[in-house]
């Protein structure tokens, strides 16, 4: 009995932890005794993973199977065969990993010189030679250039992502289109651009060539610091390294939209008007801690989904209905006010002289350091140890007195005060007083557990 096994997945330990399903065939029939031999086109096939190489090697000992490659066949408990194995795998191994060092020099090398390294992104359109069909430069495409600037421009006056790719669906602007170029070049890349398949960019974003506008996607494209001419490289933007293709936003454009959606407040301040939900942007992703956005589709119920990985879904109604009673439950209480409000003047005092104390302390060590009575690795020791403390008692120090909009609302008539302020009154204070995780279930389609949605609550229990 034969068995062929194959992938296409590189056998380098540098192919980014996918999987093998082929080869997890071969190891799994090898160890089951279901083979005498082990046919392989080069011993680099089977692996260029020393760890994984060297399982390979002892389970052929252990069942006695011989591999195949070169024409001839190798014994690995035989000696001479076996050292024969041992050098091939390593040579293969090493060829690996000097490809994967020629790969990053190569990459480091086109950083520093800010050429581009990734997918040509929306936006931009390639310069070729016309006699190549190499790719000389980018340029801002006159059509997709000012689509860009719009959205940024939009989103810095904190109009939310989704009412903008309302907006642009409505007004029928394309999402993507064809591997665009000047097309006086005569090269291919105009025509072969595969109308209708999503065509990805750059570090995950997808952008359907035939699709519509989504906001998740939209604010990910708007925030890529490629728009502003600055060069990345392994997931960070190079200091004092500008890319060679013109920027269609300004560097300082896109600092303020970064600082904008790092904020974790940036919430309460959007404009009240396009606020209509309750948890959008605040209840977050119990699979990767993004934050979930409501999804709406004509003709089916509005569901929470991850913006972030897509990966959590929940149907927004039974949700919002938990969240909403367990609130107000939580401010009807006649005591609500005196247990919200932890504020404590001798606990506060404390925490500021002991932020006071280790702040003094640090002074006088990178006094000492410029003096050279102190090293600069016992300095970066004390730093270590000493800042976390430093960030834990200015948080102590920070009166715990009730918001002005939670005590509003708190008291015997709370559920009717409830009903009658805005979502935005409502979100402010569902930010106050919990943090909302909407959790994995492991099952797409079933009834609403509410064991699914943790809740917890900020300040005192």
């Amino acid at each position: 009995m034969v068995a062929e096994c194959s992938d296409e997945v590189s056998a380098s330990r540098y192919a980014n932890g996918k999987a093998r399903p082929g080869w997890h065939e071969v190891m799994g029939i090898i160890t089951a005794g279901g083979a005498d031999i082990l046919a392989v086109w080069e011993l680099s096939r089977a692996s260029r993973d020393r760890s994984v190489f060297a399982a390979l090697l002892a389970v052929c000992q252990e069942t006695g199977v011989v591999i195949a490659t070169g024409g001839r066949l190798h014994d690995p408990n035989d000696p001479d065969d076996g050292f024969i194995l041992d050098l091939e795998g390593a040579l293969a191994v090493r060829e690996s990993s000097a490809t994967s060092k020629r790969t990053r020099r190569d990459a480091e090398s086109r950083a520093v010189a800010g050429k581009p390294h990734c997918a040509l992104p929306y936006g931009y359109r390639r310069v070729c030679d016309p006699r190549s069909g190499r790719t000389l430069r980018w340029e801002p495409d006159p059509d997709q250039a000012p689509v860009v600037a719009e959205i940024v421009r939009r989103l810095l006056t904190r109009e939310p992502a989704d009412a903008v790719a309302a907006d642009l669906n409505r007004r029928k602007i394309p999402t993507g289109g064809a591997d665009r170029c000047t097309r006086e070049c005569g090269c291919r890349k105009t025509e072969s651009g595969g109308v209708g398949r999503s065509k990805p960019n750059w570090e995950g974003v997808h952008m359907k060539t035939s699709g519509r506008w989504r906001g998740g996607n939209l604010s990910k494209l708007a925030l890529h610091p490629a728009y502003a001419g600055l060069r990345t490289h392994c997931g960070r933007v190079l200091d004092d390294v500008r890319g060679t293709w013109p920027a269609i936003v300004s560097e300082a454009d896109h600092h303020a939209l970064v600082a904008l959606y790092v904020d974790p407040q940036r919430d309460k301040y959007r404009n009240p008007k396009h606020l209509k939900h309750l948890g959008g942007g605040l209840y977050r992703c119990g699979r990767c801690g993004g934050r979930m956005r409501v999804v709406i589709e004509a003709g089916k119920r509005n569901r929470y989904d991850c913006r972030e990985c897509h990966k959590i879904s929940r149907l927004q109604e039974p949700v919002d209905e938990l969240i909403e009673a367990v609130l107000i439950a939580r401010l009807s209480r006649p005591d609500v006010l005196a247990a919200l409000s932890d504020s404590d003047d001798a606990e506060i005092a404390a925490a500021r002289d002991k932020v006071a104390r280790l702040q003094a302390k640090l002074r006088q060590a990178r006094q000492l350091v410029d003096e050279d009575r102190l090293s600069l690795e016992s300095l970066a020791d004390l730093e270590a140890r000493t800042l976390p403390r430093i960030r834990a008692a200015q948080r102590a120090a920070q009166p715990r007195d009730v918001p002005a909009v939670v005590a509003e609302v708190a008291g015997k008539e709370a559920e009717q005060r409830w009903a009658e302020i805005d979502v935005a009154t409502r979100r402010a204070i569902l930010d106050v007083l919990i943090e909302v995780t909407i959790l994995p279930t492991g099952r797409r389609f079933q009834p609403f557990d509410p064991k699914s949605v943790e809740i917890t609550w900020k300040g005192v229990p």
